[in-house]
C-alpha cells in the first residue's frame, strides 16, 4: 500500500510517502507553490497511490485549507482514500500535551494519551494555560507555536512522519478542526 501524507497546520510542513509502514519519500516544504511541487514528484514515482492522509489542525487556516484541497483533488484525479489525521498527532511519544496560540486572547490545548488524542482540543483564555498544563501532568508539552504563557515549552511543529503510526485515528476527510467561528470585520 503506498500511502501520501501532508502535514500543513504550520509555517514548515512535511509531506511522507510511505509503502506500507516504511518511509520512502520524507521532505519538508514552506508554501503552496513547494507543496505542489512536492506532492507531483512523489505521486510521479509510484505505479498506484492507495491511500493520502492530511494533517487536519488545529493549525494555519491557510495551510490547512491547501492540504485538504490538494488531498481532496488528489483523491478526485487517482480514486484514492482520503482520510484527515489531527495535527496534534504529529509528535513523537505516546503522552503529550500540544498547546498553540489560536489569537484572541485564547490557546488550544491538545492533550494526546496512549497515542490518540481523547477529545477535541479546547480553547482556554491564555491566562488559564499554566494551571492547566500542570493539571494535565504529562511528561512532555509542544507549542505549535511560541506561547507566551509557557516560556519554556520548545516550539516544535507537527511532523507527517509521526502521523502515520496513528491510523486509530485516521477520519474521512472533510474539513480542517475549526476552534471557533471565523472572526470577521464588518465595514463601519
Amino acid at each position: 500500500m503506498n500511502r501520501l501524507i501532508i502535514e500543513n497546520s504550520g509555517p514548515t510542513g512535511s509531506i511522507v510517502l510511505a509503502r506500507d509502514k516504511s518511509i520512502v519519500l520524507e521532505q519538508s516544504f514552506r508554501g503552496s507553490a513547494e507543496l505542489a511541487t512536492l506532492v507531483d514528484s512523489a505521486v510521479r514515482g509510484i505505479d498506484q497511490l492507495s491511500e493520502i492522509v492530511v494533517g487536519i489542525g488545529p493549525g494555519s487556516y491557510t495551510g490547512l485549507r491547501v492540504a485538504v484541497a490538494t488531498a481532496l483533488g488528489i483523491k478526485l484525479a487517482t480514486g484514492c482514500h482520503a482520510f484527515g489525521c489531527p495535527s496534534v498527532l504529529g509528535y513523537p511519544g505516546e503522552n503529550y500535551l500540544v498547546v498553540g496560540d489560536a489569537r484572541r486572547g485564547a490557546c488550544f490545548f491538545a492533550e494526546i494519551r496512549h497515542g490518540a488524542m481523547p477529545e477535541l482540543p479546547r480553547l482556554l483564555p491564555k491566562a488559564e494555560v499554566a494551571a492547566e498544563v500542570a493539571k494535565a501532568d504529562l511528561p512532555e508539552i509542544f507549542a505549535a507555536t511560541p506561547v507566551a504563557e509557557l516560556p519554556d515549552a520548545p516550539v516544535v511543529f507537527p511532523q507527517a512522519r509521526y502521523l502515520l503510526g496513528r491510523e486509530q485515528s485516521y477520519q474521512e476527510l472533510r474539513e480542517p478542526i475549526y476552534l471557533k467561528e471565523p472572526h470577521i470585520t464588518r465595514p463601519g
